[in-house]
């Protein structure tokens, strides 16, 4: 059996009521990382995507590259967005149970790295339980050990808007790629996963309803969604 998470990034959008709609219809928590900006834009469908069941968690106010931040521009970031946050729960009527952050683009920080991880732990955010994940590269660059969340597997379905020749093909050959550059084998028998989906309205433009189409197929594939977890010990 091939379990996972399932993480969406850079929500809430147009499309995010839709979104959580379907993955509420399959039985699928998502983890889902909001932009700042993006709440302020769609507070609304921030707040629909909680009372469906979804987990909200930080993703920056603007994402940003945090190697390019000073260590007050990186915090700045994220405050700003908590702030936002703690809002869309308490108009939700859902009790914040866990804080969590993920950085755009995974980048951790650059210099910065080590002092953002302490000031994630003195702010008591919560880590994705990823203790069954068992991948040699996920242990060795120390993502086990992080407090912000990462992944295993970047279905990577936003290239479609970039014209570059990247295509709907091009992410079943991903999918189905047993020697990934980067990540785990997604269809490794056994294995566990954190997968990465994208919340954006310029995507569903070129494939209606992509995160249906994506997501039937990795449950045709054999991947079986699972709820996530958290935890803050182990620091």
């Amino acid at each position: 059996m091939i379990k996972a998470y399932l993480r969406i990034d850079d929500s809430p959008s147009e499309i995010t009521p839709d979104f959580v709609d379907y993955l509420a219809d399959k039985k699928i928590t998502p983890i889902i990382f909001a932009v700042g900006e993006n709440i302020e834009k769609h507070f609304d469908n921030a707040v629909y995507a909680l009372q469906k069941g979804a987990v909200i968690g930080n993703h920056s106010h603007t994402h940003p590259d945090f190697s390019k931040l000073s260590l007050e521009q990186a915090v700045d970031e994220i405050e700003k967005c908590e702030t936002l946050l703690d809002k869309v729960y308490e108009c939700a009527g859902v009790k914040r149970e866990h804080k969590l952050f993920a950085f755009p683009y995974g980048n951790k920080g650059g210099q910065n790295k080590n002092a953002i991880q302490q000031y994630l732990k003195a702010k008591g955010f919560a880590r994705v339980d990823d203790t069954a994940i068992q991948f040699d590269w996920y242990k060795q660059n120390g993502l086990d050990k992080d407090i912000d969340s990462f992944w295993t597997f970047d279905l990577a379905e936003y290239q479609l808007q970039w014209n570059n020749g990247f295509t709907y093909e091009s992410i079943l050959e991903r999918i189905h790629d047993k020697h990934p550059k980067d990540g785990g084998a997604l269809l490794q028998e056994n294995s566990n996963h954190i997968i990465l989906i994208h919340d954006h309205f310029q995507t569903n433009v070129i494939i209606k309803d992509y995160y249906k189409t994506l997501i039937d197929y990795l449950i045709n594939a054999g991947v079986t969604f699972v709820r996530p977890e958290f935890k803050k010990e182990n620091f």
